[in-house]
């Protein structure tokens, strides 16, 4: 992987975002808050159907998952990420497209 290969990285964004909007949208429906355990399963999910298709590579695809760097909870508490200026690239999306379909 080189830091050049950006069109490869889009291409994971771009295959996400339709199915970060289904999931979402299936979770939505329960009129029940994003938390912190709900967005590690939505996040999992995401992450499941991109391995499935064999057309991008998982180093590409492990890009967009949180890192274990940052210590997110794993529990019932709606999500906030506070002030913080680094946030995982799935979580972000998965945040906003919860908040976007509130």
């Amino acid at each position: 992987m080189r830091l050049t290969d950006i069109n490869e990285f889009d291409a994971v964004i771009a295959r996400a975002e339709p199915i970060i909007h289904t999931i979402v949208a299936r979770h939505r429906t329960s009129g029940l808050p994003l938390t912190w355990r709900l967005i590690h399963s939505i996040e999992s999910e995401v992450l499941t159907e991109l391995t499935r298709s064999n057309d991008l590579q998982p180093a590409y695809i492990n890009l967009i998952k949180h890192s274990g760097v940052f210590k997110y909870p794993l529990n019932d508490d709606p999500v906030d990420f506070g002030k913080s200026g680094a946030i995982a690239c799935a979580f972000s999306m998965i945040y906003e497209a919860f908040h976007r379909a509130h």
